[in-house]
């Protein structure tokens, strides 16, 4: 069995039916206006909002036929899901219909990307892990309008996802880091990491990966007689000309101008 079960993109209308899946249909528009009703619950969807109709959740989906419609549905199995999350309250978000049934999200265009890749996963096959980090993207964007916290407990938490984000960058920044990785291992989107660790320290998390990179670099231009091509490979940049590029912008100077400078 596979997580994703099923990721396409589709323009042609919906008929005004009731119906449920066993699965977890999410559905992203695209363009248009859609409205989505399960019981006594109405949400009204436009272009760049994304809702999830929970496992077995009975639901009615009309299009607005006068505006032109788009949309991405990704069908994600819960049940195939739930030996591999770490936190259970992911698993019953996705299936507990004894609360809402729906959860949507508004205006979110950068969502588009992450139904893409579900969408090329599911055409063009991709292994478990593959799968599982994208779903995780998305289901932990839905997981963060639901779930209870206080504004105190709120900017805690934020304090600890950046001070764990900065000690993995600073224990690492030698490597080929992968923010979309750091973010999978944190089990958050890209975005609510970068929007999180942003808010706290004041800049993403990239630039905090080339500040300290440009760091390390420039102590060692300064203190050692090392080559500028050693210097990059022991501090994470691809290449000389690339590092010679972020220190030029940090410091106003190239790192020749660093190594011989009064």
């Amino acid at each position: 069995m596979s997580v994703i079960e099923h990721a396409k993109y589709y323009d042609s209308t919906m008929y005004n039916v009731s119906h449920a899946h066993t699965s977890c249909e999410i559905m992203y528009l695209i363009s248009g206006s859609m409205k989505i009703e399960a019981g006594a619950e109405t949400n009204l969807l436009m272009g760049g909002d994304c809702v999830l109709i929970k496992s077995r959740q009975h639901h009615n989906v009309t299009i607005d036929k006068t505006l032109p419609y788009r949309r991405f549905i990704v069908f994600i199995n819960p049940w195939e899901l739930k030996g591999l999350l770490v936190r259970p309250e992911l698993f019953s978000m996705l299936t507990d219909i004894s609360k809402s049934g729906i959860i949507a999200i508004k205006d979110r265009p950068d969502l588009y990307a992450v139904f893409e890749r579900m969408s090329d996963i599911f055409a063009n096959g991709g292994n478990i892990y593959s799968e599982l980090g994208t779903a995780l993207e998305i289901i932990s964007e839905f997981y963060d309008v639901i779930k209870p916290q206080s504004p105190k407990a709120s900017k805690r938490s934020g304090k600890i996802l950046a001070e764990k984000v900065i000690s993995y960058i600073e224990q690492n920044y030698a490597e080929d880091i992968k923010i979309s990785d750091i973010a999978a291992d944190n089990f958050i989107s890209v975005g609510y990491l970068s929007h999180t660790f942003k808010s706290e320290i004041g800049m993403s998390p990239r630039e905090y990966l080339t500040h300290i990179r440009c760091t390390h670099a420039r102590e060692l231009i300064l203190h050692t007689g090392m080559k500028f091509s050693d210097i990059a490979s022991v501090t994470g940049f691809c290449c000389a000309n690339d590092m010679s590029r972020k220190i030029r912008e940090y410091y106003g100077l190239s790192p020749t101008g660093i190594r011989f400078q009064k």
